[in-house]
């Protein structure tokens, strides 16, 4: 093993597993994507076991069976930090534009208010002084929370240059909670309040319902410092520290150090930009952009009048009866993660959407935290890493009536939508290099004719239950990404999906947005119902195909190569991608 004890590992993981999870107990069998686990997740995981002195990557995390084989598979990790460490020691000074900087620079509008908010529970015995100690302590810890844009471009300030009482602003509540109205109110406030020239990154809004009471917190950040993960990583800083000051004690020290800091991954995204590597991936993005895959419209869409706040929206949330085994056991058992079976359920939605033809270019965001070769921990790393990247979908010979009862043509598309997922070199992140960074690449996929349709998937917000101290408030909710007025919407049609839990058990949300007159309500609306059918169709497929067993998946050495979809579809070899592929002629000896 060496150097790991292969039973204090698996201690270690089903610890940090139970963590994430919230649950009381992971053993040594349990699966990451039995537990409902995404690649999201998986970057916490992997940051967590770091920390604990275990070096794996996202791919285990994703793709090994259970935490014993995980355990198997870890090495001793190669470097480590102290509580009070500053990691790589370089987060403060100039910070280089990364690929989605200059695409936000690029689509224009007011830069200042793109912001996210959240709304958590505050616990009953803090005061205004705690709210201040808290916040301070994480606008010190995470140095992209200190950034400002002037003349010379993006810098991060020393620690204690911002103070949360220039950030914070209490709202009393007089003894109740505070209403969606009056959150609305106020957040909408804050992020008027905020501006990348004048260094006002972060506003807080702390509803005080008085003494004994839980309150609120709204954080309303600008978007250029944060992300999926770097919410996760704040929210679990706010109750981090709120423990140590109702403990007297300082709560800097309660916060996990941060691996690498945001101004170094600007500087090796830079470098990779130029490197070989990306280079050789431009004709395979040259190809997913050539011309043939968009989306007829009424009208093209107009960046003068189609911005985001004139959206028309719907929203929709499929039950827990059916999210919660999609999340888990459908994955599990059809050997997919949640994104290509949420994929897998839009694409044969597309696949008779009328204003479609047999291919379609949807435009995907990914976390961004992806391995480049170099040796980064970006796990406790707040700003925003997020890839964007297309993704040409083949929809010809789908007949998505005939996957509504989870047959072969759900299994086909299946096949497809993770052979092509898989076939993305590098989880997308090379596109964003070329396109943004690359002057020359850069003006060819510049030129190409934009996607019509753009998915994010953002994971599970906010712990099981929901409403726990320093939790998100499901009333109140979050919004992720909020533009304010006057920016142009990216895409004719964008829907936006995440995960909250309920009393029942885990509920998919959807977030659709278009831009009204070049599609109406009524083709959205089909193409939403259509995606939840097909996503209850996959449920079918993974009821038919049965439970995981062990032996389902056959181990070689270190890696595992999975079926992708029931044997009875006769796809079974066919759905194994590359990377499994090469994996398994590599441990071989093939290779």
């Amino acid at each position: 093993m060496r150097g790991i004890d292969v039973t204090e590992a698996e201690r270690i993981l089903c610890g940090v597993l139970a963590d994430l999870f919230a649950v009381p107990e992971v053993g040594p069998q349990d699966g990451f994507v039995r537990l409902g686990g995404d690649s999201i997740i998986a970057v916490q995981v992997v940051g967590a076991a770091r920390r604990a002195g275990l070096r794996i990557t996202v791919r285990d995390v994703l793709t090994l069976p259970d935490v014993a084989a995980l355990a198997a598979a870890a090495l001793p990790s190669a470097r480590s930090v102290r509580p009070g460490d500053d990691g790589d020691g370089g987060g403060v000074g100039p910070v280089l534009p990364t690929p989605v900087m200059r695409w936000l620079d690029e689509r224009g509008g007011p830069a200042d208010r793109y912001y996210q908010y959240l709304v958590v529970r505050t616990p009953a015995g803090l005061t205004g002084q705690g709210a201040a100690e808290v916040l301070q302590a994480v606008l010190d810890r995470h140095d992209m929370l200190r950034v400002v844009r002037d003349g010379s471009g993006w810098r991060t300030r020393p620690a204690g240059s911002v103070r949360a009482g220039q950030c914070l602003r209490r709202v009393a509540t007089e003894g109740r909670e505070a209403t969606p109205e009056e959150v609305a109110r106020e957040v909408h406030a804050a992020r008027d309040r905020l501006s990348v020239e004048g260094g006002v990154i972060v506003q807080a809004v702390w509803f005080d319902a008085g003494s004994g009471l839980p309150g609120a917190l709204a954080l309303v950040v600008n978007h250029v410092v944060v992300d999926g993960i770097s919410w996760r990583v704040l929210t679990g800083d706010l109750g981090r520290a709120w423990e140590a000051v109702a403990a007297g004690r300082a709560p800097a020290g309660a916060l996990d150090p941060v691996g690498t800091s945001f101004r170094r991954w600007s500087e090796l995204l830079t470098a990779e930009a130029a490197g070989e590597r990306t280079a050789a991936e431009a004709p395979y993005w040259s190809g997913v952009v050539r011309p043939g895959a968009g989306i007829a419209g009424r009208r093209p869409l107009d960046a003068a009048r189609d911005h985001e706040d004139r959206a028309a929206h719907l929203a929709l949330s499929l039950p827990a009866a059916t999210s919660g085994p999609l999340l888990t056991s459908v994955a599990d058992r059809l050997g997919a993660d949640a994104n290509e079976v949420l994929l897998t359920g839009l694409s044969l939605a597309l696949a008779r959407w009328r204003p479609c033809g047999p291919e379609v270019l949807v435009e995907l965001e990914g976390h961004g935290r992806e391995d480049i070769g170099v040796e980064a921990d970006l796990s406790r790393t707040v700003g925003w890493f997020t890839t964007l990247f297309p993704t040409r979908f083949a929809l010809d010979g789908l007949a998505a009536a005939d996957a509504e009862d989870g047959g072969p043509t759900a299994a086909e598309a299946l096949r497809r939508v993770r052979e092509q997922l898989r076939a993305v070199p590098r989880k997308g992140i090379g596109y964003g290099l070329l396109r943004h960074l690359d002057p020359v690449t850069g003006e060819g996929l510049a030129a190409a004719e934009p996607a019509g349709i753009g998915f994010n998937y953002l994971g599970r917000l906010g712990g099981p239950g929901g409403g726990g101290d320093w939790q998100l408030l499901p009333a109140h909710g979050a919004r992720l990404d909020a533009p304010g007025p006057g920016m142009p919407m990216a895409h004719a049609v964008e829907v936006s999906a995440f995960v909250l839990e309920s009393a029942d058990g885990p509920v998919l949300h959807a977030d659709w947005a278009w831009a009204d007159g070049v599609h109406d309500e009524a083709e959205v609306r089909a193409l939403a119902e259509d995606w939840f059918r097909m996503l209850g169709a996959l449920v079918v497929l993974a009821d038919r195909t049965g439970p995981a067993a062990p032996s389902a998946a056959a181990s070689v050495g270190p890696y595992t190569v999975s079926p992708a979809v029931p044997p009875a579809s006769g796809l079974a070899l066919d759905a194994i991608g590359q990377d499994e592929l090469h994996d398994l002629a590599a441990s071989l000896g093939l290779l």
